[in-house]
């Protein structure tokens, strides 16, 4: 029997105990669609016992009201030869999707949502969808096939998978404009029609209960200029070429060395680790491991500078981590790349960009964010964040799929060139 307000969401996405940075967007579409009367059962795989204790202060964020179902590993080995390959296993969608049907066959849902990566949840929720015959929408926090980095899988079935999902999908959100314009350009099996930007965000909740130095929130300028970069250094966001410039600016210009702290907060990978830990100026650099979220946004506060290092192939990104900079109102380096980052912060009057080369350009553009006045562009900013608070934009997101519950049709999807007759038509949505 289904629900009789169009308001049940079945979800699949990494949540807490998961603690990477690609739960934040899922968690706020269960905190603030609760919150607006969606009835919502979240579908998540264990999470792994290194997150458990960071998670449980991200879990206690999840409404009571909503269902967290914790779907069991699949005992399946399959053959490689005969079975198909998604980012995430293929049989983790078929688990995750007999479970969700399982779960749901006496109440089923009135919208399907997935949100990747991994994109297994794509697949799984698209089976879910077509099962209980509903309106099925894709969240692109990050891309698939068209990813540039190695934490996307894409080198099996995922092509055809993911042309699928996008021609079956009633609507399709992206975390950036570039995001939206890229996959247009490159699927035809999506149309502008379908295709939404629901930005990342920032929880005001977060900065209310944080700890706040009071030296540092009111803009101390003291002689030492302490850098932040708060957040996973992972294969995508090496930081190489920063340490690189740092070191010939401390060669270049010794008087550096008792003027700059740099602390690395957060995961690391291996080779991030070893060049931190191998740098030749050791007492400039603070390695601190993973924090909670208000011990995080604590660290924002108390420095002068934070970075987010922008790689090649990061130009059609916007980091979780940089809503949470900006509303830190602390200046922002973009190291690296231009692209959305870098754009957005010189947009703000919020930071600037640095490429990658001379120490005495890292040293020049660390001296212009000393001296940036961020109160010269206060309006802007904070009309800024007020657009892109995660209640707003979650409010927006489901404003989408409640627009699909009423307005529900059986029209075919243009642009499903290179799929089988069968697997391009939309599934039959419920009026």
């Amino acid at each position: 029997m289904r629900a009789s307000d169009g308001r049940h969401l079945a979800l699949f996405a990494p949540l807490p105990p998961h603690t990477g940075a690609g739960v934040h967007r899922p968690l706020s579409f269960v905190r603030y669609g609760a919150k607006h009367g969606w009835r919502i059962d979240a579908f998540v795989g264990p999470a792994p016992d290194k997150e458990s204790e960071h998670g449980a202060e991200l879990l206690a964020r999840v409404p009571a009201s909503v269902r967290l179902h914790i779907v069991p590993p699949s005992t399946r080995q399959p053959s490689y030869n005969f079975f198909p390959r998604v980012d995430g296993g293929f049989t983790r969608a078929l688990a995750h999707a007999l479970f969700a049907i399982e779960t749901l066959r006496t109440d089923p849902p009135d919208v399907v949502l997935a949100s990747g990566p991994p994109f297994f949840t794509f697949v799984a929720a698209r089976f879910v969808a077509r099962h209980f015959d509903v309106p099925f929408v894709l969240d692109y926090r990050d891309e698939w096939t068209e990813c540039p980095f190695d934490f996307v899988t894409k080198d099996g079935d995922d092509l055809k998978w993911e042309r699928r999902c996008l021609a079956e999908a009633d609507a399709v959100l992206f975390a950036t404009k570039s995001f939206l314009e890229h996959q247009l350009g490159v699927f035809p099996q999506l149309d502008r029609e379908r295709a939404h930007v629901v930005p990342n965000g920032w929880d005001p909740d977060d900065f209310a209960s944080a700890s706040v130095d009071s030296a540092a929130a009111a803009g101390d300028k003291g002689t030492v200029v302490r850098i932040a970069h708060v957040g996973a250094l992972s294969g995508h966001t090496p930081p190489f070429e920063f340490l690189d410039s740092v070191r010939r600016l401390l060669a270049d210009r010794p008087e550096w060395i008792a003027r700059l702290r740099i602390s690395f907060i957060g995961r690391r990978s291996l080779t991030a680790d070893v060049a931190i830990r191998e740098f030749p100026y050791p007492d400039v650099i603070e390695i601190v491991d993973q924090v909670g979220k208000r011990e995080a946004i604590r660290r924002m506060h108390a420095a002068d500078v934070l970075l987010v290092l922008s790689a090649p192939g990061l130009e059609r990104y916007l980091p979780s981590k940089l809503f949470e900079y900006l509303a830190s109102r602390r200046p922002v380096l973009i190291f690296g790349t231009a692209g959305e980052s870098s754009a957005l912060v010189e947009q703000l009057g919020a930071g600037l960009l640095c490429t990658a080369g001379s120490g005495e350009s890292l040293g020049a553009a660390l001296q212009r964010l000393r001296e940036l006045d961020l109160s010269a562009h206060e309006h802007t900013v904070v009309t800024w964040l007020k657009e892109h608070r995660r209640d707003v934009l979650s409010a927006r997101a489901f404003e989408i799929m409640e627009g699909l519950t009423a307005h529900a049709t059986g029209a075919p999807i243009p642009g499903d060139e290179g799929l089988s007759a069968a697997d391009s038509q939309p599934h039959r949505r419920r009026a």
